[in-house]
């Protein structure tokens, strides 16, 4: 009772805004912004060294804007939300469900700064979908330099070495690696190498964009 008369108070000062366009919003993300993302086209297929890569959206407005209010203004209900529109448009004979699901870890700092890992939130609500565990034997063991405006090659460098599984082997499992952006791909197969080499016959990548 307390708690939900305070949700009201604060709504009144400072109401829920859309992570997609900042309109007055109790959902995360609107409805304006949800009919245009579901208008969005669904990303092809890319290939990776060990699978392939899976988009719910291209990495465009307004899922550019929701992502990023979710990665690093701390709305875990618009990343949520994404998820599992993700999951939706993923859903039937384009993609075989998995035996379990892997987050893309964050380093320590990293996780401490955002409080979260964004990637843990999206793998969640997408094993939940798809009624699958999420592992949580994949590491960072030492933190990386943001790949933001980086080269593939030096991408590919910068995250060599950078994982490492902690669990038992994962005997032939089939596997997706869940993160919220694709972007080269470095990092995503630097992580994919070492689930493959843990024992995973098949690590696809399922993310919620991809920049095309």
């Amino acid at each position: 009772m307390l708690a939900a008369l305070a949700r009201l108070l604060l709504d009144a000062v400072a109401p829920r805004r859309c992570a997609g366009c900042e309109a007055v919003s109790d959902p995360s993300i609107c409805p304006n912004c949800a009919a245009a993302m579901s208008a969005l086209p669904i990303p092809g297929v890319r290939r990776m060294r060990q699978g392939s890569a899976f988009a719910g959206f291209e990495f465009v407005e307004p899922v550019r804007a929701a992502l990023h209010r979710g990665k690093y203004g701390g709305d875990r209900r618009a990343l949520q939300e994404l998820a599992a529109m993700t999951a939706n448009r993923l859903s039937g004979p384009r993609l075989f469900t998995p035996e379990a699901v892997v987050a893309l870890p964050l380093g320590p700092r990293r996780r401490r700064q955002r409080g979260y890992n964004q990637a843990e939130v999206i793998a969640t609500v997408i094993a939940e979908a798809r009624d699958v565990p999420v592992l949580e034997n994949l590491a960072r063991i030492r933190n990386t330099r943001p790949q933001t405006g980086r080269d593939e090659a030096t991408r590919r460098d910068n995250v060599a070495g950078a994982f490492a599984w902690t669990g038992s082997a994962l005997g032939g499992a089939y596997l997706w690696l869940v993160d919220d952006v694709l972007t080269t791909g470095a990092t995503a197969g630097a992580a994919a190498a070492v689930l493959a080499h843990a024992g995973a016959s098949l690590v696809d990548v399922v993310v919620v964009a991809a920049v095309s």
